[in-house]
């Protein structure tokens, strides 16, 4: 990597290095195209990105053109906030997992469809939340539930919830259970499943939502729920005198400026000479920092190096 790029850019080089799936790696190419250097020096380096661009982009149609399989177990690299969706047999937990992604991954009425894990994003606000969607309850794969950050547990029947519990035991995920077919029940069933869930289930969090009949704002709600179980904090880099990127760094929560310097390279916390911030932290626009500084949800910050 040239060592005269922004910070934009080496985050969005760094997220497409991490970036699992060839459509994920299509959109931090686009950032890093956006935020490659202007001057002539980067005529180079802007070419080569777009031939990049146009080769992942042939890619992806093409392989939309022809589906194929493979086996054996399937690995993904963890994101800063990864989802993963689980359930028992046809409680149309793969047909979630196209409405949170925008994708078409395979859904049947025969149990025990899906065999191979779907890797996606769902998209809230300007984050991208890494989706898995695993085969169904019972399942070989052990590891997963136990190092993901959150789990969304479709079930259809209330009875479903303490029979997947047995597959969730001891996982520290947070776990949200999602009731897939609410066009499907009445208003007093409704009822009747809301005071099972009070006297039974007062410790679970339950979602109502509609595979088939779902409005947006039904949908941004659950991907609100889901983006709040992550103990995380998005903070927008800047560079002197230009406009802040579109594009947040996903942090722990409090996190530091430093923190935020090592994640777009390591080293560069030691070579910061002024560290400036704006937003929810700041006492006053632009203000000037160390870098020990904890930060909040969407705060703005910039180094200067030299």
């Amino acid at each position: 990597m040239p060592v005269n790029v922004s910070p934009e850019y080496a985050h969005a080089e760094k997220k497409f290095d991490q970036a699992q799936t060839e459509e994920d790696k299509l959109f931090f190419l686009e950032e890093m195209i956006k935020n490659a250097p202007a001057h002539k020096g980067g005529e180079a380096m802007r070419a080569n990105l777009r031939t990049r661009y146009k080769k992942f982009k042939e890619r992806i149609e093409t392989r939309k053109k022809n589906t194929g399989g493979g086996g054996g177990k399937q690995v993904f690299k963890k994101e800063d906030m990864q989802l993963v969706i689980a359930g028992l047999p046809n409680t149309g937990k793969t047909s979630l997992f196209n409405i949170l992604t925008n994708q078409e991954a395979l859904t049947s009425d025969v149990p025990f469809s899906t065999y191979q894990m779907n890797l996606g994003t769902t998209r809230y606000e300007d984050t991208q939340i890494q989706t898995i969607d695993m085969p169904p309850f019972p399942n070989e794969d052990k590891s997963t539930v136990y190092t993901t950050d959150t789990i969304l547990v479709t079930i259809n029947e209330i009875s479903q919830i303490a029979e997947s519990k047995k597959f969730l035991f001891r996982t520290p995920a947070k776990i949200v259970f999602v009731y897939t077919k609410m066009d499907l029940i009445s208003e007093a069933e409704k009822r009747k499943i809301d005071a099972t869930l009070k006297s039974k289930f007062k410790q679970d969090k339950v979602i109502f939502f509609s595979n088939k009949k779902h409005t947006q704002e039904e949908l941004n709600n659950l991907k609100k729920i889901i983006y709040e179980t992550f103990p995380v904090i998005r903070v927008y880099t800047k560079e002197p005198k230009k406009e802040a990127s579109k594009m947040p760094m996903i942090m722990k929560k409090d996190s530091t400026m430093g923190d935020v310097a090592e994640k777009i390279l390591k080293g560069m916390s030691k070579k910061i000479k002024r560290a400036r911030i704006w937003g929810p932290s700041s006492k006053f626009s632009g203000q000037t920092i160390g870098i020990d500084k904890i930060l909040k949800d969407k705060d703005v910050v910039e180094f200067q190096t030299d």
